[in-house]
């Protein structure tokens, strides 16, 4: 029986995605494992009902040779449903750039995106 799914999603520098899940969508840190250099290579984030792990690029190879890659090249949309979709608009409006302006869609729900620090979209939906 599936219980749970949280994405674990490649990226450069694990600080800097903290920084921008914590100061663009006021994500906390709720784990996180230091690399040898000092930075981080692991780290947990959660905001409400939502958990998204991010891991350092050269970390993830070692774990999953599969992986290699020269650098972060996204390759999904993260889809993230959300209540009162056009306060979280206007107040991520303001603090970063919106990739894809809000909208509705044929199947009837809200919808706008952003681009984080690596590149991943992030869909924002209300049905």
């Amino acid at each position: 029986m599936y219980m749970n799914m949280t994405p674990n999603l490649m990226v450069e520098n694990v600080s800097e995605t903290i920084k921008f899940y914590n100061e663009i969508l006021e994500f906390n840190i709720l784990q996180s494992v230091p690399n040898k250099d000092g930075g981080l290579q692991f780290a947990i984030l959660e905001k409400d009902k939502l958990n998204l792990m991010v891991q350092e690029r050269r970390n993830f190879i070692e774990e999953y040779p599969t992986l290699t890659n020269e650098k972060v090249q996204p390759s999904i949309s993260l889809y993230i449903q959300v209540e009162d979709i056009e306060k979280l608009y206007l107040k991520l409006k303001e603090k970063h750039e919106i990739l894809k302006e809000m909208h509705k869609t044929f199947y009837g729900t809200s919808e706008f995106a952003i681009e984080d620090n690596n590149g991943y979209v992030l869909t924002f939906t209300q049905g």
